[in-house]
């Protein structure tokens, strides 16, 4: 549980404040303690300002937990200006009156909710739904309220225009970009049309499947991923499937590879492309160039006796007991197992190349002492 900076300068009654403050969301809305922490940490002066009526206010009006969360701002209004600016939003949407679908417009004035609103309704007037965000919830199949939940990270919605919208989303549901894909990357729809159409060109001529991130992405990034894709494709011996390739390369059953999985989660979102360089350097064999003698005496766990010789391949199950290091930049790799056989630094284990540069320098530091 973090702890709640309270400062020396407060007096009694401020701290009392806090702490009814904090009871009061937990009581209004089944908020755990830490989740009134992070509330308070996020909004330092929300306890100052809330309206101790419009906790009951906002309750009486069904303001439900995951939308307070988001919104918590909400109790810094008064009853009064709360209904105020729901009115404004139920008077021309009836079907947005609710609290927790139009509470995003809500931190704007009056005057502007009601130039947005008015705004939505002329451009829709040659539509059939009736305002953009209808339309979005329509064709993504989604309610309304989570629509209008996302302009509180995307507000460039609430000025983008119907039409723009429009053709947008239909370009990509007929490129057979899935709704829940769209939904979760609105942040497409900031590109013009024509820009969109000719990227979904380029991948479906090239067989690739299209995410909506691909087609806001740079230009570099654009050709990036395409190169990327068929490079992995070229790796697919294994099926596409990242848990056969670990069992083949680390020798292992699906168990282990489930359990390096769990260990490390980000693991199950790698791919082929991503692990193979690091699994070629750590179990195929490492070249290196030392050429002293003493070097290679104080060195003799690990080398070969030559001018240019091969380092001994890691034991598979060094990087099963430590699958981060599979997702790890493959230069921090390398130059981390070098630092560790230069220095002549027996390991059973790979852990220490796999945590972050500060521990790994007093890993070091520490074997030099000794």
């Amino acid at each position: 549980m973090k702890a709640i900076l309270i400062s020396k300068n407060w007096n009694a009654i401020q701290e009392q404040r806090m702490g009814h403050f904090m009871a009061l969301m937990c009581e209004a809305f089944k908020l755990s303690e830490e989740e009134a922490e992070d509330i308070v940490e996020c909004y330092p002066f929300l306890w100052k300002e809330f309206f101790h009526k419009s906790f009951t206010h906002l309750k009486s009006m069904g303001l439900v937990k995951t939308t307070f969360m988001q919104y918590p701002w909400l109790i810094s209004m008064s009853p009064e200006e709360i209904d105020s600016k729901l009115q404004i939003v139920s008077t021309s949407f009836p079907d947005m009156g609710d609290v927790n679908t139009c509470a995003c417009l809500f931190k704007y004035p009056n005057e502007k909710i009601d130039m947005l609103i008015s705004n939505w309704k002329k451009e829709a007037v040659e539509f059939e739904q009736p305002s953009k965000f209808h339309f979005l919830a329509h064709a993504l199949k989604v309610p309304i309220g989570k629509i209008m939940n996302q302009l509180e990270t995307k507000s460039f919605l609430l000025s983008l225009s119907y039409s723009r919208i429009q053709e947008g989303v239909n370009i990509c549901l007929d490129a057979g970009v899935q709704r829940e894909d769209v939904l979760n990357d609105l942040w497409v729809l900031r590109n013009r049309p024509i820009k969109i159409r000719n990227r979904i060109e380029t991948l479906l001529q090239s067989k690739i499947p299209v995410k909506p991130w691909v087609l806001r992405a740079r230009i570099q990034s654009f050709k990036t991923y395409i190169e990327e894709y068929w490079e992995e494709k070229q790796d697919m011996e294994y099926d596409n499937n990242l848990s056969s390739y670990l069992m083949t390369r680390l020798k292992c059953e699906l168990s282990v590879v489930e359990r390096m999985m769990k260990v490390f989660p980000n693991l199950q979102r790698a791919t082929i492309r991503k692990v193979k360089p690091n699994i070629d350097y750590l179990l195929v064999g490492k070249k290196s160039s030392f050429s002293n003698t003493a070097m290679l005496k104080k060195l003799k766990h690990r080398w070969l006796t030559s001018s240019l010789f091969i380092v001994k391949c890691i034991d598979p199950g060094l990087v099963i007991m430590t699958p981060r290091i599979l997702c790890q930049k493959l230069d921090t790799v390398k130059d981390r197992i070098e630092i560790l056989e230069t220095t002549g630094i027996q390991y059973s284990s790979l852990w220490m190349v796999g945590r972050s540069q500060r521990e790994f320098d007093d890993f070091v530091k520490r074997w030099k002492t000794k």
